[in-house]
């Protein structure tokens, strides 16, 4: 089965009707039906974020999502350190701001034993040239 991740920025999308992309993910979110998700705990950490937790229907939906689908729990400790060093470096010398969940979302498209084969995000141009060097489709 192949994999796909997804930044913050979907989840929100598909989560949250009042995102200016709600109707697209919800039909972009078929196609996770296909595939097996990976979802690393920092991007759930990022999701489940005060406004979501608050947001009774939401939440409930979101929960529905993830104990209805094939997730993997990407356990984050391996690509800690590099993730913090990654967003430092990019954003104070390099002129490319990008979160620390972004640099992790890119450590792990560049990590062959995880294998993605989709990116979900509303930010490609923070992910185009990891994807493009792994042959990872935006989506």
């Amino acid at each position: 089965m192949e994999h796909a991740l997804a930044d913050t920025g979907f989840w929100y999308a598909l989560f949250d009707h009042r995102d200016q992309h709600y109707r697209e993910a919800g039909e972009l979110a078929k196609l996770l039906g296909a595939v097996q998700i990976v979802i690393p705990w920092p991007s759930l950490y990022e999701t489940l974020r005060t406004k979501l937790v608050r947001n009774t229907a939401q939440l409930q939906r979101f929960e529905h999502f993830l104990k209805s689908r094939h997730i993997v729990y990407l356990d984050d400790n391996h690509y800690r350190d590099a993730a913090f060093d990654l967003a430092l470096e990019s954003s104070l010398r390099k002129g490319r701001p990008l979160s620390m969940v972004d640099c992790l979302i890119r450590l792990i498209i560049d990590d062959h034993n995880v294998n993605i084969r989709y990116l979900f995000t509303y930010n490609p141009a923070d992910f185009i040239d990891v994807c493009n060097r792994h042959r990872v489709e935006l989506i």
